[in-house]
């Protein structure tokens, strides 16, 4: 390949060409022949007379040269010019072998990585080699085949979940007998063997590295520390910069939704940085995953695990007594010991199950009955499971029909009266505990020596009782037993849940005992085990992640993995990172259940970057200035001249007027093809006039002008989802120079730090005045004290000339407009909403009965206000995403922020007449009739 600079020619024998431009040059001039000029005396008559029809009696320069520029253009595109033309194949014979790393850290610029590739590919069928392309993960090694036949094996090439098998490359070296080697790497060392690689690669022939400027980075599954949630973002050292971690959350309608975003910063040379998550435990509950905002990949997403997964759970509160809130109450040890798994609420059987849970907890009870009964085995048959603790009531229940003996809420029948060990009336001490079931739950747990059980209840012997017995004493009694019912688990402890009846609460054992009932719980997804837990047990996928982070719904029919590949819940080469299901059954032949979290990176790892290479190897950067062809663009241009000719010489012969109606009509033409069209984003007043368009006030402040935006976005679509109001784009007004009365509603997010103009404020009062409505929102409910301070406000109530304003109470017609609500929250709880209050001396005397905002005029607030940042509950991103969490009450305050915004809107669009039809009857007597 001829190279003058840094241009070269795949073709150059055709520029041979370009030396009979010369000779091109002299035909054109001779062609046609030049007309031979007579003096012809009677042409005197006809001066004074216009030829319609001319006729140039030779070629114009300027248009022979064009035309020889038309046929140079031809020959150079013909040749085949290249900028840039690659280097990278040294060698002159031999396949050329090109490695590509096919595993996690490739997916973020996998498109570059192919490019690269398949500019390797081309540069070897052009130099007539065979090429041995090898993605790392494919599996058998490659086999010499031709150009077209590696280049469809890479356009079917994706990268894999896990980390690159190079040490399969290592071993096949043997095999091989590539005349070159090009590896395009991840920029990481996975395996410790990559200077071994390289030296093997170099022994074998010329090598060229082509690697990323910035390797991926990692994250580590999120856990809990000090109440928020937190994680560590990985990378193989840099310069200082911002990484975006953005949390997902679980949900039933769309799968899953952005919940929040968090930045962990690195200085320079850190190869680790943290990120943390302020969340409401109702909100953390539900995460699902994190993932990087930036070069996503499976390393760089966290699926959430045990630590992290605290399930809702309810605890049925003791009757209220004397030491029911003291230190030494059942209770007490109980929150304390399910503080780690739960997020707990507390009441009645009814109070607790009022929401879904989890798992609900029972201290010292005796038998169930009624509605309480009911509920219970309801949520157990469901698939709950129901944790019940011995001690004097339960003892004192067995007997009689209230006994225990027969409750359907105890995995086994209860013998009557307790077992005293030790003290001053008993012959025997206090037990220990024995060996754990090997089949149960407990079977990898350590058994401390100083728990000792004093008092229990007795199991009734059974048959069946050896199956649902899972924690016993030393002489055989049990302690812990348990048995299905219906979809769910009955547990119960046979000994109190404090410290009267045994030493377990007191130890950790029994906090590690209920964590290892709450991961056979649904929805838990256990922290990772040691390998004796899963030893001898099957696991299924049920969701995985592909390599750029992503969760799919896994193959139902899918193999089963032994429970020792995922010991240490890392994913490696054969099963990427995911959710995992146990499948196996247990002795009742049912499943055993539980579900474990897959992912590539544990707490404490680290990434490292890729050795240098020895000397010799040829190093490239990925994205670097690769090679340009530019044949096809120059034949386009001759295309181009070719046509231009073709005017040009009607042009020249006056014939261009009669194809077009003349030059004047050719330039307007040319000056529609050639004006630039208007900008895609400029609406002007037809456009927010042909459909009703929600805006916001602008405050010069880019942040908040950005979630106001997204607010009206994420409003407009509940509304054309729920009503029949089907809003345009979004639009943010300049209060000082934009027209505002195209606007039925107008939202202004007013804070301390951009006060409004006096300019500003005269308009908005004319926007009022006309008709308009404003939604001020000050978006302080979270600091019950006003942003703007009281002085300001009232300095721009009186500017904007707004009525006197009063809370709005429950007979609103903004209760009703749409939605009935009795509250209107946002973001926050907010507090007290305002709007115009009713002239007691306007209009005709009233009735009492009517509501205050009830008038005849049917006028509307010209403002509402309130603080309860409504703007945040409201936004969605591009994808309709919810922006931020919300409160801690999650979905249902958002539904009624929404609730909120569908009912302000339709009350601005049409009114008080919800409140005329609600009182049609008194509107009538008014109208005399």
């Amino acid at each position: 390949m001829p190279e003058l600079g840094s241009l070269a020619f795949l073709n150059p024998w055709i520029l041979i060409g370009l030396a009979a431009l010369p000779i091109l040059w002299r035909l054109l001039r001779a062609t046609p022949p030049k007309p031979k000029v007579e003096a012809f005396a009677g042409i005197r008559l006809l001066l004074g007379l216009e030829d319609a029809e001319t006729q140039i009696d030779k070629t114009p320069l300027w248009l022979l040269i064009a035309r020889l520029l038309t046929v140079a253009v031809v020959l150079i595109g013909f040749a085949g010019p290249v900028l840039n033309p690659s280097e990278r194949l040294a060698g002159e014979d031999g396949p050329v072998l090109v490695v590509m790393d096919q595993g996690w850290a490739s997916a973020p610029d996998w498109e570059d990585r192919k490019r690269t590739a398949r500019a390797a590919i081309e540069e070897a069928a052009e130099a007539g080699r065979r090429v041995l392309f090898w993605p790392l993960g494919s599996g058998d090694p490659p086999v010499p085949v031709s150009a077209p036949a590696a280049r469809a094996a890479l356009a079917a090439t994706e990268p894999a979940p896990w980390a690159p098998d190079r040490g399969a490359l290592l071993r096949a070296l043997d095999g091989l007998t590539p005349g070159e080697t090009i590896w395009i790497h991840d920029g990481l060392a996975h395996d410790g063997g990559e200077t071994a690689l390289m030296d093997r690669l170099s022994a074998l022939g010329p090598l060229t590295a082509i690697g990323p400027e910035t390797p991926a980075a990692a994250l580590t599954p999120p856990r809990l520390d000090g109440g928020r949630m937190v994680a560590e973002v990985l990378r193989a050292g840099g310069a200082d910069e911002t990484r975006v971690v953005v949390a997902f959350a679980r949900t039933e309608d769309v799968g899953e939704r952005r919940i929040g975003a968090a930045s962990a910063r690195f200085g320079t040379g850190d190869a680790a940085a943290a990120v943390a998550f302020d969340m409401p435990d109702e909100t953390l509950a539900r995460v699902s995953r994190l993932a990087l905002i930036d070069g996503v990949s499976a390393g760089g997403a966290a699926l959430a695990d045990g630590a992290l997964n605290r399930l809702p759970a309810g605890l049925v509160a003791a009757d209220a007594d004397e030491t029911a809130a003291t230190l030494t109450s059942p209770d007490h040890y109980l929150r304390e010991a399910l503080e780690p798994w739960a997020i707990l609420r507390e009441g009645g059987v009814a109070e607790i199950l009022e929401r879904p849970i989890s798992v609900a907890v029972v201290g010292d009870r005796g038998a169930f009955i009624g509605e309480d009964e009911a509920r219970l085995t309801a949520f157990v048959e469901g698939g709950g499971v129901l944790i019940r603790f011995a001690g004097p009531r339960l003892a004192a229940a067995v007997g009689g029909r209230a006994d225990a003996s027969g409750d359907p809420l105890l995995p086994a029948r209860l013998r009557r009266g307790g077992r005293v060990l030790g003290g001053a009336l008993a012959w025997s001490q206090p037990r220990t505990l024995g060996p754990f079931d090997p089949d149960g739950p407990f079977h990898a747990l350590q058994i401390p020596d100083e728990v000792a059980v004093r008092t229990q209840v007795l199991a009734q012997p059974s048959p069946d009782l050896h199956g649902k017995v899972w924690a016993a004493l030393d002489d055989g009694t049990p302690l812990v037993t348990a048995a299905r019912r219906g979809a769910g688990r009955v547990v119960l402890f046979h000994v109190s849940a404090d410290a009267e009846w045994s030493s377990l609460p007191l130890s950790g054992l029994f906090v590690e005992m209920l964590g290892r009932i709450f991961a056979l719980a649904p929805g838990s997804i256990a922290a990772n085990p040691r390998g004796a837990d899963l030893a001898g047990s099957e696991w299924r996928a049920e969701t995985i992640l592909d390599a750029w982070g992503r969760p799919v719904a896994a193959d139902a029919d899918g193999q089963s993995l032994p429970g020792e590949r995922l010991a240490d819940g890392r994913a490696t080469k054969g099963f990427g990172p995911g959710v995992y299901a146990r499948t196996d059954a247990g002795a009742d032949g049912t499943s055993r259940g539980g579900r474990l979290a897959v992912n590539l990176f544990r707490p404490g790892d680290a990434l490292t970057a890729m050795p240098e290479p020895p000397p010799g190897v040829r190093v490239e950067t990925l994205g670097g200035a690769g090679a340009r062809r530019f044949g096809p663009w120059l034949l386009a241009a001759a295309l181009a001249l070719a046509v231009a000719d073709i005017f040009a010489a009607l042009w020249l012969g006056g014939r261009l007027g009669g194809l077009f109606g003349g030059r004047k009509a050719a330039a307007c033409l040319a000056a529609f093809l050639l004006w630039p069209p208007a900008p895609a984003e400029a609406r002007d007043a037809a456009d927010l006039t042909a459909e009703t368009t929600l805006g916001y006030v602008k405050t010069g402040d880019p942040k908040i002008d950005r979630i106001s935006k997204q607010a009206m976005r994420g409003l407009g679509l509940a509304l054309t989802s729920r009503t029949s109001v089907e809003p345009g784009p979004p639009a943010g007004v300049d209060a000082e120079r934009d027209e505002l009365h195209l606007f039925p509603l107008l939202y202004w997010p007013l804070t301390a730090g951009n006060p409004p103009s006096q300019a500003a404020l005269e308009r908005l009062a004319g926007y009022l005045a006309g008709g308009g409505m404003l939604l001020i929102d000050t978006q302080d409910g979270d600091r019950g004290v006003g942003r703007v301070p009281a002085v300001e406000m009232r300095a721009i109530a009186r500017a904007l000339n707004l009525p006197a304003l009063a809370p709005v109470g429950g007979d609103h017609v903004l209760t009703r407009s749409f939605y009935l609500l009795d509250r209107f929250p946002g973001r926050w709880r907010g507090g007290t909403v305002w709007a115009e209050a009713p002239d007691p001396d306007g209009g005709p005397a009233r009735d009492p009965s009517i509501p205050q905002f009830d008038r005849v005029d049917d006028n509307v607030s010209p403002v509402v206000v309130g603080s309860a940042d409504w703007a945040a509950a409201w936004a969605v991103d591009e994808d309709g995403y919810f922006v931020f969490p919300v409160g801690r009450a999650g979905d249902r305050r958002r539904e009624t922020a929404l609730r909120f915004g569908v009912n302000l809107v339709l009350y601005a669009l049409t009114g008080n007449y919800k409140s005329d039809l609600v009182h049609a009857p008194t509107v009538l007597q008014r109208l005399g009739q």
